[in-house]
This record gives C-alpha cells, structure tokens and sequence, in this order.
C-alpha cells in the first residue's frame, strides 16, 4: 500500500516570511527530512509548520489575477481603482468591453494541497513526542491555517468538499473512495465558525517576541467575525442554488450575524489592540502611519503578513505602484484610484465628499495650488491617495490634463510626460510642458484617472526595485472588527447604538464628525472609506451581491472610473478642474450566474 502524505519526502525551508522569529529569515534550507525525524525534533516541526503559514493565500501585495506583470489585483478590479497600464490586456481598448470570468477568482487545488498537509500534520501530530499541552496549542495553531484554506474556497466556490482527516491512497482502483462530495455552502461556514470559536480556547492571548506573527486567539476570533459576517450577508442579499451547494437559506442569517457580532465584540474586549491614534492632532500622517514599514507592530494589526528582503521574501508594490517620475527606472503606475472613490471621503463636517469643482454661479472654482481643492476632506483621503500636488519623497506629484493658452484655448496632454510634450506660447514666447511630470495624456503608462495610491506606499525606500519592499500587509486590523460588529448590529435590527458607537469610534480616530444616526448604507460607506486599497472591497461587492448591478445602482456593470482633470491656465497661473466621465478605458461587465464546478482533488 502506497500513503500518499505531506511527510513521505519534505523539504523544509526555515525562512519564514511572516509567521515566527526573524532568527528563522537567515536560516538554511534542511537537506531531505523523512517522517520520523521531523517528530523527534521540535526544529523540524516548527519547519513545517513554517511552511504550512507560507502556503496560505493571503491576498497580499503579490496577489495578481493573471500575470503579475498586469497590476490586475483586488483593488483595480474593484470600484476603488483601474490599472494604469495602457497595454495591459485586461484594460486597454479603450471604449470596450471587459467581462469579468471565472479564473478572477482563482483555482481550488492550491488550498486543497494546503487541506491536505494540514491534515497529515494534526493526524501524526497525536503520535509525537510533544507533550500534551504542546500538542492541543498546536492542535489549534494548524486548524486556524486549515480553517482559512476554507474561507479562501468559499467565498469563492460556495460549498466545497469538506475533508477533515488524512486520506491514503491505494491504487487507482479505490481512486472513488477518496472522491468527497460538496458540502453546501452552509456547512462550509458553520465548519469555519464552529473551528475558529474551539481553537481560540486553545490558543494564546498574546505571543512573546519568538512567534508574535503566529496565530493567537484574537486571530481565531477575528476570522470567525469575517466569515460569520460574509455567511450573514449571503443568506440575506442571495438566492439559494443547487441544492445549498451555492447560497444559504435567508433564515440563517440571524445566526450567523450573531455570530459575527459577538466575535468582532469578543476582539475588542480582549484589551490588547487599539485603534492607533499616536499623533491625534495630524490625522492624516496618523492614518498614514498604520501602514508604513516598520510600523507593523502598531497595536492595531491583529494577524499580518510580515516581509524580508535579506530573507529573499520582499514584495513589488513600491516600484509597481509609484507616481510617474517616482519610480526610479520604469515600472510604477500600477493603481489609479477613480474619482468616484475620491469622492466617497466626506469633508471632514460630515458633509457628502463630491469635489465643488464650480461656485454657485457654475463657473469653474480658481486655485493657485491643486491641493487647495481637497481642502476640509477627511483626512484618510491624504493619508491613502496621492492627489495632483500631493507631497511625496520631498517632491510633489504633479498630474495635468493640459494647458489654457492666452486666447483661453484647451492645450490637451497627448504623450507621456518622459517624451518632449511642450507649448510655446505665441503671446509671451513662454515655453510650457503641457502635462505635469506624473501623466496627464491618455497614452502611455501614467495614471488616467488623476490619482496614485498612497496607502503602503514606502516613501523612504532606499533601493526601489523588484522585490525590495518590506511594507507588512494587514490581514485583520481591529478597525475590522469594529465595522464587522457595526454591520452584523444593523442588520440584525434593534442595535443602532452599538453600530453608532463603532462606527464613530472610527471616525473619531479619522478626525470626522461623528454621525448621529446609522444604517446599512453608512455602514457600508464607512467600510469602504476605512478598508479601501486592502483587499476587502471587491468581495464585499460579491458577498452584498451588488456587483453584477449597474455603476448607476453601486454595481460594476458599465462602470470605467471617472477622472479628475486640472488644468494650468498660463494666463494667471491658477488650476481649473474638470471631471472627466470616460477615460479610455473598457467599462465591465459582471455577470450574475452560478458556474457549475466539478472540482476534483489531486491526491
């Protein structure tokens, strides 16, 4: 009889990215380890359980759809952004159509292979010679890691088959013994609350400074509010398909907001995360701050994805992500925020944050600095989106669409800012560069929309090249929870106050006035404006099921992405704005449908 495990043949990398001790980044990789060495030797099974946190999918700064290469990633395929890149396939043709498909979602064979070694690993775990409180912390550590290999299929997938124990194989004529149904989605869920709620009994409140990136119990609890919140909102916003193997019953969404409310309120009891706030009276540079390098450690961080350029486990995101003239060699540009999402940050009174790009009488506002159109907005939009005139590494990014001539003429942008774009006015003889250093045209690389991602961006970074960025990527922040216990209050009815007293919690830190009265609506705002260029949008816009509904109604159907247009009248030096509805690129099309799987496990 043949087993096939995850231990037959093993080879151990001990340069851990994110999880353990930063001793573990300089270590060597072990030669071949059999089976029975790893379970004599607490070194190599800390070496595989390295290796089970490297194989979990984090939907990080690497996470891509398609090649890398494209910059297509969560936030561009979302509302809150576009890819810049002109030849990028998914978004160049301007004027066309893009239809989102079923690979945007990834493949289930990589959480499956992870499943499995989960479940070999609890299966000989029993069998070492760890004592036992060793064992049950363990025990628990690698069903969290199992438990989020779920999440990542279901939120996918829907039901899954659900494989909890090791599973041998013995020969191809038993090959349909191994073969496990879908479970429905339902049960997916409940498996993940229902584990995440038992292990965190098991697991630490806090680590010491050895395994401070490993799980602990608010991690544990912290999925179990983001899955219990995501299943909520499924069993209330979609339709029950194939037998339960994609939806859940509209009856079960009391519970599972139950549920999420009492873990989000669990994680914040805990007494051990806070909100940063260490410089109260600069909101902006404070919000900035939660995700600048070497600033992970911020009390705020629940769980996160820790990086090494010495331990060769650096990631792209500054040099793929820099303003135009920022990026140091080619590259860059690779998230341009639309204006609809500029827009979604309020003024700092409260008040709707539609730019007033004309006074009263309609005419074009006059500014002598771009910067001074933005002012009075909340200040995360400073702290997470590079604006045209925004500071940046001692500089300032400068994105214009042209020129006003003497005759009050429009001198349009037409080449990216590196090729000679220059007009000569006849009336003074002044020569002008028409677009600002950092794009302008609709050519080219440059930003299209106006706008460049700030929020992660390393402004003090050294060496900007190819996996030389050591920013951590959060995966549970306890702002989370706050907005998990705010939706899961609203939706459950009869607790405004508690949702009011969460939300505003948030937005006392962000320094905007606080709301005095809650909703589905604000809560999803708020959610949007806090979260946003962290991953969460693009799947909270599957989970509400508005993202196959028209930009008009909040969906991605026909959306493209608005534009914020300045413009340098030469006459007297003052900037107009314009908004520009149709920047060249494809609209969307998501489509509402269930896509029939058979999904077969490789064993």
């Amino acid at each position: 009889m043949k087993t096939t495990t995850y231990f037959d043949k093993i080879i151990l990398f001990l340069f851990l990215l994110s999880w353990v001790s930063c001793d573990y980044l300089d270590k060597d990789p072990f030669d071949v380890v059999l089976p029975d060495q790893v379970w004599e030797d607490p070194k190599l099974i800390n070496g595989v359980l390295v290796n089970l946190y490297d194989k979990m999918e984090l939907e990080d700064f690497q996470y891509y759809y398609k090649e890398d290469w494209r910059l297509v990633n969560l936030t561009t395929m979302s509302d809150e952004g576009q890819g810049s890149f002109q030849k990028d396939p998914v978004f160049d043709n301007a004027y066309a159509t893009y239809t989102y498909d079923d690979e945007i979602f990834g493949t289930f064979t990589d959480p499956y292979k992870g499943i499995r070694n989960c479940n070999d690993f609890l299966a000989q775990l029993e069998t070492s010679f760890l004592s036992d409180a060793e064992k049950k912390e363990l025990n628990a550590e690698v069903r969290f890691i199992r438990a989020w290999h779920y999440f990542t299929l279901v939120k996918r997938y829907g039901g899954v088959p659900l494989i909890t124990a090791s599973q041998v194989y013995e020969g191809p004529d038993r090959l349909e013994e191994l073969q496990i149904p879908r479970s429905t989605e339902d049960e997916i869920y409940s498996f993940i609350i229902d584990e995440c709620r038992q292990i965190a009994e098991s697991l630490p409140l806090q680590r010491d400074a050895s395994g401070k990136y490993r799980v602990n119990k608010g991690t544990a609890l912290a999925l179990c509010s983001r899955a219990a919140l995501y299943a909520g909102s499924i069993a209330t916003y979609g339709t029950v398909k194939l037998n339960g193997l994609v939806g859940i019953t509209p009856d079960r969404a009391p519970y599972f907001y139950q549920v999420a409310y009492e873990s989000s309120e669990a994680v914040i009891n805990l007494g051990i995360y806070q909100l940063y706030n260490k410089k109260p009276d600069d909101k902006a540079q404070n919000y900035c701050e939660i995700f600048m390098n070497g600033n992970g450690d911020n009390g705020e961080y629940i769980f996160q994805k820790q990086y090494s350029v010495a331990g060769g486990k650096g990631h792209d995101f500054d040099k793929r992500n820099a303003p135009f003239s920022f990026r140091e060699g080619g590259w860059g540009c690779g998230v341009a925020p639309t204006m609809e999402m500029v827009e979604e940050y309020e003024y700092v009174d409260g008040s709707p944050g539609t730019l007033r790009l004309t006074d009263e009488s309609g005419q074009p506002r006059r500014f002598d600095d771009p910067m001074e159109l933005f002012a009075d907005k909340d200040p995360r939009l400073f702290a997470s989106v590079y604006l045209p005139g925004s500071a940046c590494k001692g500089s300032f990014v400068e994105w214009r669409r042209g020129l006003i001539t003497s005759d009050g003429a429009y001198v349009q942008a037409t080449k990216q800012p590196d090729v000679a774009d220059v007009y000569t006015d006849p009336v003074t003889g002044l020569s002008y560069n028409i677009s600002g250093k950092d794009g302008g045209a609709d050519v080219g690389d440059p930003s299209k929309t106006g706008f460049y991602q700030r929020k992660f961006f390393d402004e003090t970074l050294a060496n900007m090249d190819m996996g030389k960025s050591e920013t951590p990527r959060p995966v549970f922040r306890l702002a989370e929870m706050y907005l998990n216990l705010a939706e899961a209050a609203v939706e459950l009815g009869g607790r405004e106050q508690s949702a009011l007293a969460a939300i505003n919690e948030i937005r006392q830190r962000a320094g905007v006035a606080p709301l005095t009265a809650v909703d589905v609506e604000k809560v999803r705002h708020e959610r949007k404006v806090e979260l946003a260029f962290e991953g969460h949008r693009f799947w909270d816009m599957r989970r509400w099921r508005i993202a196959h509904l028209d930009a008009s109604q909040g969906g991605l159907n026909n959306f493209r992405g608005s534009a914020l247009y300045p413009w340098l009248d030469i006459r007297d030096h003052k900037y107009v704005f314009e908004k520009g509805t149709e920047p060249p690129k494809q609209i969307r099309l998501f489509l509402e449908k269930t896509t029939i799987r058979r999904l077969v496990m490789r064993i």
